[in-house]
């Protein structure tokens, strides 16, 4: 029994990957679209195959032989076409289970980005594959991202939903949960799960960073407009990145509906309590400390 997972390089991916590793009776199977990522995954995996969204010809060799599917797509409004063609392509291979990661947000989303996976989640089921789909809520190493890009103002900690407060997950525990997903589906077909901790104000989350680590933290609230020409910089694309900002107003505004919600999923995926902000920061508490925090 084959099972590949796509976006292996990247935080959920690598983590369900290192998840799987014992994992009796599978053969897992690792894609990364670049061959540094591939040399990453060397050792990582039974197999390391390259794969393209946009290389068609790369779908059969990653595909072939596959019985379950762990399937993540790219911040762009390409993962609606992209996603099509390779669930087209996974039944056409006798892919028997697809393993979905969404976004956590009701069905009645108004937000394009998460409306989109919402839309691959439907035509996932379409097609009739047996499914699962997961919901991750915000991953705290994302905290890790804005302390780099923030790297010459140590302590503070500068965010775009005010006093919001907002779920959390740790990425190491979506990993596990969709690990045992993968490894035993059936119990889990047709099911759409929430993965979340807490929820918590990013004040709240500095003044845990301050507690744990000894070193002072504060927020700082922007307006998430600030976001879009950083972006662009970046190379984003943009009618995504457009939404992600269009979510953080309304989260600041207290209009991003559910933003908070909590659910038992993740505990009954992994069988244990999830990790919560302070485990994750003393798990990480050299990189937002002292010397470990300016070096981000």
């Amino acid at each position: 029994m084959t099972i590949l997972i796509l976006g292996a390089t990247g935080r959920v991916g690598g983590a369900t990957l290192n998840a799987l590793k014992t994992a009796p009776g599978t053969r897992v199977r690792a894609a990364a679209r670049s061959e540094q990522g591939r040399a990453a995954l060397a050792g990582r995996a039974d197999e390391v195959v390259a794969f393209d969204y946009d290389d068609p010809n790369s779908y059969d060799v990653a595909l072939d032989g596959v019985d379950r599917l762990f399937l993540l797509t790219g911040y762009s409004v390409d993962m609606l076409h992209q996603s099509k063609h390779l669930i087209d392509r996974a039944k056409a291979a006798g892919v028997s289970h697809v393993v979905h990661l969404g976004t956590h947000a009701p069905d009645d989303t108004v937000f394009k980005h998460h409306s989109w996976h919402q839309l691959v989640e439907r035509y996932i089921e379409w097609h009739g594959f047996g499914f699962t789909h997961l919901r991750p809520a915000m991953f705290m190493v994302n905290i890790l991202d804005y302390a780099r890009a923030n790297r010459d103002r140590p302590g503070v900690l500068v965010h775009y939903t005010a006093d919001a407060k907002v779920a959390w997950v740790d990425t190491d525990d979506i990993g596990e949960a969709a690990a045992n997903v993968l490894r035993d589906p059936l119990p889990h077909r047709a099911q759409t799960y929430f993965l979340d901790a807490e929820a918590l104000s990013m004040a709240e989350v500095a003044a845990i960073l301050s507690d744990e680590t000894g070193t002072p933290w504060r927020f700082e609230h922007q307006d998430a407009e600030v976001l879009m020409p950083r972006l662009q910089a970046a190379g984003r694309e943009m009618t995504y990145a457009s939404s992600g900002v269009r979510f953080f107003k309304a989260a600041a505004a207290g209009k991003a509906t559910d933003i908070d919600r909590l659910h038992k999923d993740l505990a009954h995926l992994t069988g244990r309590e999830p990790t919560r902000w302070r485990d994750y920061v003393r798990r990480n508490r050299d990189a937002f400390s002292g010397d470990g925090q300016r070096a981000l």
